[in-house]
């Protein structure tokens, strides 16, 4: 009898373990069922069924991955995200806490890129496919060859991307060496204007098949192109961009607007000197070079320190004589 008694506590808990894992079974199984149905008329009932499900569990739970696939395999088939919401970050925490293995994860990555670009958050999808690729190892980058391609053309393509470096170092990039795709991800990290056409004049009709066109690039080569003759001058001559950049004078000022206004450059026009005044402007590429003039800023910086504290010093040890004598 001692054997039973020790034994009957276990029971109710492992009576509840079962019951949780019924619940999930079968919470798994509707959401299956959901996503299968194929009734365009239930769409909207689908997208608020599943929705509620998964926010009424606990992101703890590791049956949470398969509720989530199917939410975002939901949002792909509607283009729609009315009850729910997606966030990379704390998605890629309940990854950690499911202890989900690398394929399971870029399942989950590849989905929410799909996701994302359905209702059209363009920046989202791209965080979403950047981390898929990072996934990678250097043995297997050219298996998301597909991926990389559509990766990089989603940078060019975004009008408000314009630092793409980071991306030469990620395998599924790197196995692509030797593909337009490639040559053309060179030329936007750091080539110039001049580069692209000729590249464009080359390969016309790939680069029309893309999902951005001639004129979208040649906008962003040029602002890019701006970016790289601003990076060590304080000044540029109209005169240089009308040549450099391919403009005509008239189109001149609203161009350079369009360059502050993005970000791009800091600084100002100066219409009666015809140039423009830069005070700073981004690094399309973080090398040697650049970590160098930090590396001085940094110093010249701290020089400065050093005067200011020895004047406030001399300052405060000055005293004025009070009276002639």
């Amino acid at each position: 009898s001692s054997g039973i008694n020790a034994e009957w506590p276990l029971r109710p808990g492992i009576q509840l373990l079962s019951q949780v894992d019924q619940i999930e079974e079968t919470s798994k199984k509707l959401s299956n069922a959901i996503v299968a149905d194929t009734t365009s008329e239930r769409l909207p009932l689908k997208s608020k069924l599943l929705s509620q499900q998964f926010s009424c569990y606990q992101p703890t739970l590791r049956s949470t991955y398969q509720l989530l696939v199917n939410v975002l395999k939901l949002v792909v088939q509607t283009g729609q995200l009315r009850h729910a919401t997606l966030d990379i970050d704390q998605i890629s925490g309940w990854m950690d806490k499911w202890k989900c293995d690398v394929q399971e994860q870029r399942d989950i990555y590849r989905l929410l890129h799909e996701a994302f670009s359905a209702i059209q958050r363009g920046e989202k999808a791209i965080q979403a496919l950047v981390l898929l690729l990072k996934l990678y190892s250097e043995n297997e980058g050219v298996e998301a060859k597909p991926d990389a391609h559509i990766c990089v053309i989603s940078h060019i393509a975004h009008p408000n991307i314009f630092v793409m470096d980071h991306l030469l170092d990620l395998h599924p990039i790197r196995a692509l060496d030797g593909q337009l795709s490639h040559e053309l991800l060179q030329i936007f990290v750091n080539g110039d204007l001049n580069d692209y056409i000729e590249f464009y004049n080359n390969n016309v009709e790939f680069v029309e098949k893309l999902a951005v066109t001639h004129e979208e690039n040649l906008r962003k080569m040029r602002l890019l192109t701006l970016a790289s003759m601003a990076q060590d001058c304080n000044e540029i001559e109209f005169s240089q961009l009308v040549d450099k950049l391919n403009l005509v004078t008239e189109d001149l000022e609203p161009f350079v607007i369009e360059a502050i206004g993005s970000g791009l450059i800091k600084g100002k026009i100066n219409q009666p000197e015809g140039k423009i005044l830069i005070s700073s402007t981004i690094n399309r590429t973080f090398l040697d070079p650049q970590w160098l003039f930090i590396k001085n800023k940094l110093e010249l910086w701290q020089k400065n320190l050093v005067i200011i504290q020895e004047s406030m010093r001399k300052s405060h040890n000055f005293s004025v004589p009070i009276g002639g004598g």
